[in-house]
């Protein structure tokens, strides 16, 4: 299975059905902070929902090879990513993720993105890997930046979150521009 070492204590593990009670915990101590970005910080409320959320990445990791993980600091949930379904043809995906409160600020989120766009690009040869979030989000919007994604421009009323329509930030990297950013 797929792990990998991101140094001081920190790793990514693919998200297994084994992981469902440690990653409500997560998220019911990560609730609010979770929760004003990503709607699924307010409605995972039972195992039960944990177990359904995860099981979506197990299929979609046995469909296309593009895993969601947790990220682990020190033998404790306090992340992860995830990528959206492979558009085959031309051979992207989008990113997404998540980091508890506690965990925010210390470049833990830049290593964990780094790793899984190297699988990415490296392993699995896409072609290109694009990230929304909403344009109010700034620490999101500044780790798509510090990654090297370049920004295609805001999505007008596109997502909906509480219950209100939000622009989101739309951003892409492409395998020549992770090459370019590797060297």
């Amino acid at each position: 299975m797929f792990r990998w070492d991101l140094g001081s204590g920190a790793d990514l593990r693919v998200l297994e059905l084994r992981h469902a009670e440690e990653f409500l915990a997560f998220v019911s101590a990560n609730r609010d902070y979770l929760g004003r970005w990503l709607s699924w910080g307010h409605t995972i409320q039972t195992v039960e929902d944990s177990q359904a959320f995860i099981r979506r990445g197990v299929t979609r990791y046995a469909e296309d090879g593009l895993p969601w993980a947790g990220i682990w600091e020190d033998g404790c949930m306090v992340g992860g990513l995830l990528f959206f379904p492979l558009e085959p043809l031309p051979r992207a995906t989008e990113i997404g993720y998540w980091l508890g409160e506690a965990a925010s600020g210390h470049g833990l989120m830049s290593r964990a993105s780094r790793a899984m766009l190297s699988l990415a690009f490296d392993e699995l040869g896409l072609n290109r890997v694009a990230l929304q979030t909403q344009v109010d989000n700034v620490r999101s919007c500044a780790l798509a930046e510090r990654l090297g994604f370049t920004f295609e421009g805001i999505r007008r009323q596109s997502w909906v979150n509480h219950g209100r329509f939000v622009d989101m930030a739309g951003y892409a990297m492409l395998a020549e521009d992770w090459r370019r950013i590797k060297r």
